[in-house]
């Protein structure tokens, strides 16, 4: 049991390592919600690799992250975000951002308006099945 709870504490020390790289590229500020002056940790894009990697992960908030986690349970204007997130500069804020608000436009018309009316270039949409096809 010890070998299984050191591998976890170096896995989750890997991962909060990236957190001063996510700080200075989110400004510090959630990079899906844009708010300010909360404290922010380290999310891993789902499905977890074995070993982290900075560029499947984001730097977000207490209430984004609960909202991810409870996501089938969501209300109509829990993601309402997106429809600024998904113009992020960061490829894997937006790609990831895309990928959720597709999810809730199966659920709400305000995201199936803004998915329809959505260009997304070549490179992105390869991203966005990267995440939903693993």
């Amino acid at each position: 049991m010890a070998k299984g709870y050191d591998q976890y504490m170096e896995r989750k020390n890997k991962v909060n390592s990236f957190g001063r790289e996510l700080t200075r590229r989110a400004k510090s500020k959630c990079e899906l919600c844009e708010a300010t002056g909360v404290s922010l940790s380290v999310f891993e894009i789902p499905p977890i690799k074995e070993e982290p990697e900075i560029e499947r992960c984001i730097f977000i908030c207490e209430d984004c992250k609960n909202k991810l986690e409870r996501i089938k349970k969501s209300k109509e204007n829990d993601f309402r975000f997106l429809s600024n997130s998904i113009w992020s500069e960061v490829d894997i804020v937006r790609a990831f951002s895309i990928l959720l608000l597709r999810e809730m436009a199966k659920k709400y018309s305000w995201a199936e308006l803004i998915s329809d009316d959505l260009y997304v270039d070549e490179d992105t949409e390869k991203l966005i099945e990267m995440l939903s096809c693993e």
